[in-house]
């Protein structure tokens, strides 16, 4: 009796010269203490790295299951992640494809629950999780996110369907020539995420937290200003006109993050966590 060998999976990470030796090993021992057996690390040196960093990476490479790939220069996290997907493409075996952070930590059952979700739901191409947020005053306990397709295609009009870090992709939502858009003012994973709705791909949330996710005082200043809300707003209205979903609550919520990315750091920090209370789960 043929016996089929589990999905493999493509983790990926980006790290680059701020990342901290404490953070980067507690990534990746979060990775390699996994209670799925197959899998693979591959891991973008994006530029010049610190010297422990680097030497943390060179042996562990050298005696795990870890690909590294380097780029002299900074190439920024869209690249990286493209780089990462090509290479984890070109081996046939790998099924699922995963994301990490550098300074995030997976919990020991993060993999083995995510394939099992989208090995009993084939229609689903996205899967993200929970998460546990850690590290700054506005961090939630537990940030829960819709679960279907229908909820989370409507949320996202206004919200970001997904905990980036948390996301696993089946292989042939990128064989289909999709990758991380690499010419945007947003962040990468939100223009990502709105085009694969427009393709028509199925997204989802396993309501359980899988991953501890590193919050810092920079999460809001990267929000800040007014050119991050313009272009996020342009991009939100469009695609709130391209996916059919055009209603004065949504027009209201986009035009809304106006005012916030506006707002004072320590104003923002308090209505970062207070609007997202709505997360937790009930």
């Amino acid at each position: 009796m043929c016996v089929r060998q589990i999905p493999a999976v493509a983790v990926i990470m980006s790290v680059y010269k701020s990342d901290t030796l404490e953070n980067v090993e507690k990534a990746v021992f979060s990775i390699a203490s996994q209670d799925y057996e197959n899998f693979s690390i591959f891991i973008f040196k994006d530029g010049a790295l610190s010297s422990d960093v680097d030497s943390f990476l060179n042996k562990y490479s050298c005696a795990h299951n870890v690909v590294t790939i380097n780029s002299d220069k900074n190439l920024g996290l869209a690249v990286a992640l493209n780089t990462l997907i090509d290479k984890a493409l070109l081996g046939s075996e790998y099924e699922f494809i995963a994301r990490m952070d550098s300074d995030d930590i997976s919990r020991p059952s993060r993999l083995s629950t995510q394939v099992q979700f989208m090995k009993l739901h084939e229609h689903v191409d996205v899967c993200g999780t929970s998460c546990h947020e850690f590290g700054a005053d506005f961090a939630l306990d537990e940030k829960h996110l819709p679960e279907n397709h229908a909820d989370l295609l409507d949320f996202s009009i206004s919200r970001c369907p997904f905990i980036h870090p948390t996301v696993m992709f089946r292989r042939r939502v990128f064989e289909s020539g999709v990758r991380y858009p690499t010419s945007t003012n947003l962040t990468e994973d939100m223009a990502l995420w709105f085009e694969l709705l427009s393709m028509g791909y199925v997204f989802s949330n396993i309501n359980e937290v899988l991953l501890d996710y590193r919050l810092n005082q920079n999460t809001l200043k990267r929000r800040h200003g007014v050119k991050k809300a313009l272009s996020e707003i342009k991009i939100r209205l469009a695609y709130m006109f391209k996916l059919r979903r055009v209603t004065a609550k949504n027009v209201f919520l986009i035009i809304s993050r106006l005012f916030f990315h506006l707002m004072p750091e320590r104003l923002m920090s308090v209505v970062y966590k207070n609007a997202r209370k709505k997360y937790k789960r009930t």
